[in-house]
């Protein structure tokens, strides 16, 4: 066990740090270093904090930096494009006006069928505009400031969204979705750089954990609205899902003048002045300005010297002997949740309600996303209690064992009520043990493992390895579900449970415990060559890594 002392927040040990800078710097920096490790009965010991007391202490840090929370909340809002976009597509083509507007009469199945290309094309165009969306954020993110992107995104979407819904045939209907995917690119990969890179440690999991929150209530929105729309006879119903589209991006742009720019973009070009006033607008004029600042500085390592702070703002530093695996273990937190069968469940599941032959495919999809969205909401109550690794591999693994039930029950005939019954309780269930583990928690795991001079590259290649894997899917999937094609449906989730262990399998061996480390921490434990399975066994004290005592 280890002093309360030593595990406090990153703000005393990054004034211990301005102290002893040239202690830390050797012992940070230097990928030689060696690990020293003192006896527990030189440092001062104290109990764990409960999980009651940890709730306390999080329910205290919430109300004292509440201004600085109201402002993630607001950013990250811009991520709900990413959930209703998701849940659109699949909603879009369970509506018959929109198969018939868009598709072609199938005798044998007696109703009208977007064209699987068509349809391929559909589902690609939001990922394919997502993927250089995405791209060009970490292209120019440390260029231009995160604000620019937020106007961007904000403008693309709304013009996107008219297009959407006034198109009068497929390509119109492509090139409107493939804007869309842009603005949706942008929206994902910046609300969680801006909010990640400014959080205080002692908040930063509970807010990064926000980003699958809200893209959960868009794909919850998106069902909703779908469901009501359903009732609509003629193009107006799916039409009314589209104008949706308009609706928090155009909220959004109403408070954008008044968000200040980030403060780490400000110091990392050197202008401490205009990270000041940053820090107030976002904090409030009775936070510590110069410890915030302080804590800044050593997390981007600005003592190391204009040069290296330049190199590691490149796509080369990712990729790095010195970040390379913490970008692996970026990528995998993000592709667990493409793997282990979200694209099906997820964002096919009304269509493939309707398929098996469920009488209101949109209602059953608004009774799952509503308990996806509400299991969502209680993973992130526990972000700062459940550790990472036991929460994404764990969760991994259980998912796995639910894939399977879906994909057995899926081979029955689809006049097998009880088989239908099952494979309805299970799909629905497996929503919500996805949002409540994987998809909650690969989001924090992407955000918080990457150090902070490499986090917006680190964010946005993490972003782009997803959607390019989600292109993939969007391109096959209609092959394998279409009634007029393989017609695999439920049973397709036996290739995503064998490509979901290799996922996990990295993880387990790469991933690291990082629930409530600060970034120094982080950086220590990694320069220190610590085994990422092993990060629980050490503390770091003034840049110092030690081992807890057994």
């Amino acid at each position: 066990m280890v002093s309360k002392n030593i595990m406090e927040g990153g703000a005393v040990q990054a004034i211990n740090v301005a102290v002893d800078g040239e202690k830390k710097s050797e012992i940070m920096h230097s990928e030689n270093a060696d690990v020293e490790t003192r006896s527990a009965s030189k440092i001062p010991v104290s109990v764990d904090l409960t999980p009651k007391e940890q709730y306390k202490q999080l329910w205290t840090n919430l109300k004292m930096e509440r201004r600085f929370v109201l402002w993630s909340l607001y950013v990250m809002a811009l991520v709900f494009g990413w959930g209703y976009d998701a849940g659109l597509s699949g909603v879009a083509i369970a509506f018959p006006e929109f198969r018939e507007v868009y598709g072609n009469y199938y005798a044998e199945g007696d109703q009208f069928v977007i064209p699987a290309l068509w349809q391929s094309l559909w589902n690609a165009a939001s990922t394919i505009g997502q993927v250089f969306g995405a791209f060009l954020v970490g292209q120019f993110a440390d260029y231009t400031g995160r604000r620019p992107i937020f106007y961007l995104a904000v403008s693309l979407s709304l013009a996107a969204s008219f297009a959407l819904v006034f198109a009068p045939n497929l390509p119109v209907l492509f090139v409107s979705k493939l804007l869309l995917g842009f603005s949706v690119g942008f929206s994902t990969a910046t609300p969680p750089l801006y909010v990640t890179e400014n959080a205080p440690a002692k908040l930063r999991s509970t807010l990064s954990s926000l980003t699958n929150v809200i893209i959960v209530l868009g794909f919850f929105l998106s069902s909703l609205t779908g469901f009501g729309a359903s009732k609509i006879s003629g193009q107006w119903s799916y039409r009314l899902a589209f104008i949706m589209t308009f609706l928090v991006p155009g909220l959004f742009l109403i408070g954008l003048p008044f968000l200040p720019e980030s403060p780490v973009w400000y110091m990392k070009k050197g202008r401490e002045e205009d990270a000041r006033k940053a820090i107030i607008r976002l904090f409030g004029a009775n936070h510590d300005v110069e410890e915030r600042l302080v804590i800044i500085k050593k997390e981007l390592e600005m003592e190391t010297g204009d040069a290296h702070n330049e190199s590691q703002t490149s796509w080369k530093a990712i990729f790095s002997k010195e970040h390379r695996t913490r970008t692996l273990v970026a990528v995998l937190g993000l592709q667990s949740q493409n793997f282990s069968g979200g694209y099906f469940a997820n964002t096919y599941q009304t269509y493939y309600f309707e398929l098996i032959g469920q009488k209101d495919p949109f209602g059953l999809t608004a009774i799952s996303s509503t308990l996806q969205f509400l299991s969502n909401c209680v993973s992130v109550c526990i972000s700062d209690v459940l550790p990472r690794r036991k929460a994404l591999v764990g969760g991994g693994t259980l998912l796995c064992f639910w894939s399977i039930i879906i994909a057995g029950t899926s081979m029955a005939s689809k006049t097998n009520t009880a088989a239908n019954t099952a494979l309805l309780t299970f799909m629905i269930t497996w929503s919500m043990l996805y949002t409540g583990t994987v998809g909650c928690f690969g989001w924090a795991v992407a955000q918080e493992t990457a150090s902070q001079s490499t986090r917006p590259k680190t964010i946005s290649f993490t972003v782009v390895c997803q959607q390019l894997t989600a292109l993939l899917l969007s391109s096959v999937f209609p092959y394998f579900i279409n009634p007029d094609q393989l017609n695999w449906g439920g049973k397709i989730m036996f290739l995503f449970v064998g490509a979901e262990i290799f996922i996990l399998a990295g993880l387990y061996f790469f991933q690291p415990e990082t629930k409530n480390r600060t970034y120094g921490d982080i950086d220590a434990l990694y320069a220190a060559k610590i085994s990422p399975r092993k990060f629980r066994q050490y503390i770091v004290d003034d840049g110092v890594v030690m081992k807890k005592e057994a």
